[in-house]
């Protein structure tokens, strides 16, 4: 069976700089390495939303707005449920037109065809506008009660639920821009729900060799945790806004080095959010060494009454600014700065939310360092390329920049924000002559990287 995995020898040959449109699919997970790269070797940081319920919520209409605003800021990936409990807010399984997913309710043998029609455009659309989806076939629910099917799969037991998994994978095996997603905020073995799980993974892999699998395990558990089997290509991280600094570095010092993202923090709007905790999750994922963060708003999630009226909401202007800094910089060479070489003192403590994670490029081009409280940051100019070194401050609220000015690279220099906001230090080479930062997209050619910078990524360095 084809599972889309790269060695060593492929990615020498094959890697290039960043994709900023859609990838070329199916993706690949280059083994031994915390990279995921399309067709062309180009790597994929996934900046995602979490329309969970999109498919089951909105109509044609209602989908295409929303699948237009995501696009028009800078998202490039979802994370969706294909089918929806009835133990959500409208209490209904039912999409927007009044089609449930199975005929009889609660039995996977009975897929409906009506609402599988729609779950395809909506694939579709989203394939049109260059978004990946993290798809979730089945999703089991918080501690398996009826916010998701655990007792449904349980009922159906395994063979059923491979049933389903051949159908679904076999429906689904040409829509190139899916990642399946298994579990769903809670650890199947411990409500006696593995056996199922497995079974719609193995059911899919059956008959869709095309696409990766992960997982979504219970908060503040990844999902190497709960979901280490045979299918699993890649992992996920599952924190909040204090304790993802430090999951995400376990997750990147995982041996061997695998992918991962943030599949879910704090969502915007809900208990215990803040500005400051949005962005903070955001920039926590990229310089510490993930390859996606996925952004969550509490209205859209499930579609209430009120989704649209947050489309523009502070967290998600955030998210766009994140995305034009990602876009404008060369983060598939960003290599985190756990060691604190570059980022000598000013760093907090991993285990608490003021952490300022830092992370460097491999050709030393490019420092980047988010400080979630104003503090004076103590950096190693010798640490950056060049003689010279131009310094900006980043506003990660709006996108805005600050030139600081050009300085020499060497010895140790401190630098303090300009307010007691969070801000992002962007320290380049100044000889690379690249623009602000938000401003312009990069994206060397493959002949410009070197052997070096394909070897740490092979030694788990991105």
């Amino acid at each position: 069976m084809k599972r889309w995995i790269i060695g060593a020898a492929a990615l020498a040959v094959v890697v290039g700089g960043p994709a900023w449109a859609a990838p070329s699919y199916p993706l690949h997970v280059a083994a031994g390495s915390h990279s995921i790269i399309d067709q062309q070797g180009k790597p994929i940081f996934f900046n995602a939303d979490s329309p969970w319920h999109l498919i089951a919520r909105l109509t044609r209409e209602d989908a295409t707005l929303y699948l237009d605003d995501r696009k028009a800021k800078g998202f490039n990936t979802l994370l969706l449920s294909l089918i929806v409990s009835v133990g959500y807010s409208t209490g209904s399984s039912n999409n927007a037109y009044g089609a449930p997913p199975f005929l009889t309710p609660g039995n996977f043998a009975t897929p409906n065809e009506a609402y599988f029609a729609h779950a395809d455009w909506v694939l579709e659309q989203a394939n049109l506008r260059g978004f990946t989806v993290f798809l979730a076939p089945a999703y089991i629910g918080f501690n398996c009660n009826n916010s998701g099917w655990c007792a449904q799969m349980k009922q159906n037991g395994t063979t059923a639920m491979r049933a389903y998994g051949r159908w679904v994978g076999s429906r689904y095996a040409n829509q190139p821009n899916i990642i399946w997603v298994h579990g769903g905020d809670a650890d199947a073995s411990a409500f006696g729900a593995l056996a199922v799980v497995d079974a719609v993974a193995l059911g899919i892999r059956d008959t869709d060799p095309n696409h990766l699998h992960t997982a979504h395990c219970q908060r503040f558990s990844s999902a190497l945790d709960c979901y280490d089997r045979p299918w699993l290509d890649f992992n996920t991280t599952y924190a909040d806004c204090i304790q993802s600094p430090l999951q995400l570095r376990t997750d990147y010092q995982r041996s061997p080095a695998r992918p991962f993202v943030l599949i879910e923090g704090q969502y915007e709007f809900e208990s215990g959010w803040t500005p400051a905790c949005i962005r903070s999750q955001a920039y926590w994922s990229l310089l510490g060494g993930a390859v996606g963060q996925f952004f969550g708003v509490g209205p859209i999630w499930d579609f209430t009454s009120s989704w649209d009226t947050v489309l523009d909401s502070q967290g998600t202007q955030a998210m766009a600014a994140f995305g034009r800094l990602l876009r404008s910089r060369r983060w598939d060479l960003l290599v985190p700065d756990y060691s604190h070489t570059a980022l000598t003192a000013g760093y907090g403590n991993v285990d608490t939310a003021d952490y300022a994670p830092a992370a460097r490029t491999t050709d030393g081009n490019t420092l980047l360092v988010y400080t979630p409280v104003r503090r004076s940051l103590r950096i190693d100019m010798g640490r950056i390329s060049g003689n010279a070194a131009k310094v900006w401050w980043y506003d990660p609220a709006d996108g805005s920049n600050q030139l600081v000015g050009s300085l020499p690279n060497s010895g140790p220099r401190d630098f303090m924000p300009p307010s007691a906001q969070d801000w992002v230090l962007v320290i380049d080479n100044a000889t690379a002559d690249m623009a602000p930062p938000g401003e312009g997209e990069t994206g060397a050619p493959s002949s410009t990287r070197s052997w070096g910078s394909f070897k740490d990524a092979l030694s788990g360095n991105r």
